[in-house]
């Protein structure tokens, strides 16, 4: 006997194209960088990536984010030219880089200037 229920093989085919993709290595389950250790569950680190002599004056600080939600969506700007303009800072002394991982449904990499 013949089941009525087509949607049922299409469903596992799509099933089985997904779990292909996650053992090629088609499917990022870190950071959306690659930069630094990631972890499946949770991970939130932040990585010096320049800095020069600082000024006698305080500094001020700007931040740009490039955030993903799950595995298909990921949009934002984290470029250092970004995260100078957010802070208003024209000298830049000290670039860093945040990354945050939750469950691997959501990730975020920022870069992080200060200058004045």
């Amino acid at each position: 006997m013949k089941t009525k229920l087509p949607f049922l093989h299409s469903f596992t085919l799509g099933i089985l194209v997904l779990i292909g993709f996650f053992i090629n290595g088609c499917v990022n389950l870190g950071q959306p960088q690659g930069l630094g250790p990631t972890g499946l569950l949770y991970a939130s680190y932040s990585l010096g990536l320049s800095e020069r002599n600082l000024p006698k004056q305080p500094l001020k600080k700007g931040k740009a984010c490039v955030k993903r939600y799950g595995f298909l969506f990921t949009s934002g700007n984290a470029s250092i030219g970004s995260a100078a303009s957010a802070g208003g800072i024209v000298d830049i002394y000290r670039i860093e880089k945040e990354a945050t991982n939750y469950l691997s449904l959501y990730s975020s990499l920022c870069t992080v200037v200060w200058g004045i």
